[in-house]
Order: structure tokens, then sequence, then C-alpha cells
């Protein structure tokens, strides 16, 4: 299977006995993996003051569903098999099979449905959903603790103020990876309030990760391959925010990911920021310290799935900040050609940068 080849769903595609593999001693761990919520989870685990709004979540002789608030979570236009055909998605002993048939030594494992409830007008119904999911999932995937590597939902920035208490729950559970949504509802990450939010994961030391989701911003003709488009690539402003706002000025230890939305971008995010610091220096408030790009080297990473033009901008992007991951098991990853995406990225940056990216710089981020 080649990259230009038309890819069928991944759970019809034929895994190449003589895939490329990294060399000996070369680190290869996808930072963008999924894996499926059980059903029925928020029915039977949340407390009982929700368990009148709790989100239903199962599947039937018509598919699969998944409701809250009075409304399906589910977007139309995908079918089923675009995820779902893989039984890794949802049994983690096929998962490390595949991984294994693909030389993947560790996989970062996160959320299957739960950025759907990322919407949910409740939020402290989202907060239960949140906790009852981040103690499931490390119950789940702790007999393979050394291949898989949970990512934790962080909901304080509902309430940065319970940030350090939160985190240091997720810490005594066995968590050393956090996400948050990239554009959570009525929330400005630039806001003096999440100054706690930010504090509290800088002392921790454990990076934040930001993750594409499934935002439905287009309707009509064309607006399945237009939302995805815009999915995938996602986070100029969101950086630009953090940069603009002094979050990374005021917290030079944070470590923030952004997964799934490629790479390319941040070459002309940070031309573009560096050049908005020398012309409207006088305007900004607050005051940086330093240039964007700076910022960008020192604390800032990209994880992305296939992008040949960031191989020819790595230089600019810096391979120190990039990652690869396979978004298994989803119609965009890379299951069963996974070694001829990583090979070209060898080929294009050279050893040393390519060990790097395809694992080096995650280990060294995580301590794996």
């Amino acid at each position: 299977m080649k990259l230009n080849d038309l890819l069928p769903i991944p759970a019809n595609r034929t895994l190449s006995d003589n895939a490329w593999r990294p060399p000996a001693g070369v680190r290869f761990i996808s930072t963008d993996d999924h894996n499926r919520e059980p059903e029925h989870l928020w029915e039977e685990r949340l407390p009982a003051k929700w368990k009148d709004k709790a989100p239903k979540y199962w599947k039937d002789a018509e598919g699969w569903h998944f409701e809250a608030e009075g409304r399906s979570l589910i977007p139309k236009g995908v079918t089923a098999g675009v995820s779902e055909g893989l039984e890794g998605f949802w049994n983690l002993d096929k998962k490390i099979e595949h991984m294994d048939a693909e030389g993947i030594e560790i996989g970062m494992l996160f959320h299957g449905r739960f950025q759907a409830l990322n919407g949910l007008q409740d939020k402290e119904l989202y907060w239960a959903c949140a906790d009852v999911y981040n103690e499931w999932l490390i119950e789940y995937a702790r007999p393979h603790a050394k291949r898989l590597v949970a990512i934790a939902i962080l909901p304080t920035f509902l309430k940065p103020e319970a940030s350090k208490d939160y985190i240091q729950k997720l810490k005594q559970l066995g968590y050393k990876a956090l996400q948050m949504p990239s554009f959570p509802r009525g929330v400005r990450y630039n806001s003096m309030d999440m100054e706690p939010l930010w504090t509290a994961i800088e002392e921790s030391g454990i990076p934040l990760q930001f993750h594409v989701g499934a935002y439905i911003e287009f309707h009509g003709n064309g607006s399945l391959g237009a939302n995805i488009a815009r999915n995938l690539c996602p986070y100029r402003g969101l950086f630009g925010q953090l940069v603009f706002a002094g979050v990374f000025d005021r917290h030079p230890k944070l470590k923030v990911v952004f997964t799934e939305g490629g790479a390319t971008w941040v070459a002309q995010a940070l031309s573009d920021m560096d050049y908005i610091v020398r012309t409207y220096h006088g305007d900004l408030r607050p005051k940086l310290g330093h240039m964007p790009s700076e910022y960008w080297n020192r604390q800032c990473y990209a994880s992305f799935i296939v992008d040949p033009p960031a191989m020819e901008l790595v230089d600019r992007i810096g391979a120190h900040t990039m990652m690869w991951g396979s978004d298994y098991p989803h119609a965009e990853g890379t299951w069963t050609y996974s070694g001829e995406v990583t090979k070209s990225i060898w080929d294009a940056v050279g050893p040393e940068k390519g060990a790097m990216i395809l694992g080096g710089n995650a280990a060294k981020l995580w301590n794996l």
C-alpha cells in the first residue's frame, strides 16, 4: 500500500509482511492512538445524582448510538466502518497485536467518543463524566501499562482553582499524560482566570495535550470533507492565543502538544507571529519576553499523521518539536502502512532527525 493509493477503510486493509521498520535502537512510538469506551459506561458508573442525565452509549441492530441532553452526539455522514471495524479499537490485546505487527513499541491512548461530550450544556455533568472516564481508562489500560500510555481528560478548565488537587488525583491514579479540549464552549484560555490551571499543569511536570475534535462547522454539499479538512488543521489560533496572552512567558516549564493537526502549519504560524511582534510591538498587551518562535522551540510540539510538506520545512518547524502518530484505528490513520509513512519521514529528514520524530522526542517528553 502506497501513500498515494486510494485507501479502503482500516478493517479492509492488508498488512505487508515486509513493511519498513526503523533501524535497531530507534524508538518507534505512536503519539496518537484511540480506544473506544465500553457501552453504558456513564449510565453504569456515574454517581446516583447524575443517573437521570447520564449520557447513553450503546449499540443495537441499527449501529452505535450516543445521546445526551436529548440529542445525538454522533456526527452524521461518517460510516461506522471508518473506525469501528478494527477489533483493536475496543480490545487492547488485539491492539497490542496490531502494534507488534507494525513494530510500534508504545502507543499514546486517547479517547474514542469522549470528545462528543465537550458540547454538553451542563458543565457539572461534563466534569462527572470526565471523572468516570479517567477512573475507568487507567484501570482498563493497566495490564498493558508498558505498551500503552493512557491519557486523562482534565476538566478543570471549568474550575481552574481546582486544578492542583485534581491533577494530584490523576497522578495518584497513575497518569503521566493529560488532555483538554481545544475549543471548549464559553471558555477563554487567554483569560487570567486560567492562571491556577496553567500553574498546576506546569508544576505537575505533565505535558498538556490538545487533540483535534469532530467540530461540525459546515453543513450541506461537501460538508463531510470540509469539516474533516477544518478539523485536521485547527491549531494556529489556539497556539496564538496562548502565546499572545503571555501563558508561555509566565509558565516557562509548561509543555504543550498539539495532536493530529499536522506540522506544516507551524512554519507559517511562527513566521507570521514573529512578524506580528516586530510590527505591532507597541500595541501588544501583554508585552512578550520572547518571539513566538522561541516559545514554540522551547515548549511546544506538533504530532502529525502524514505530512510530507512538513518534512521539507523540518528546519523551520524544528525536528525536536515534531512527533509521529498513527491515529489508530481511524480512516485517516496509517494502520497497515505505518512503515511506508515512517520510511518517507526517515528518508526525507535523515537518521538523526528521523529518530527524534519517530519516537525519541516522545520518549524524552513523557519519560517513557
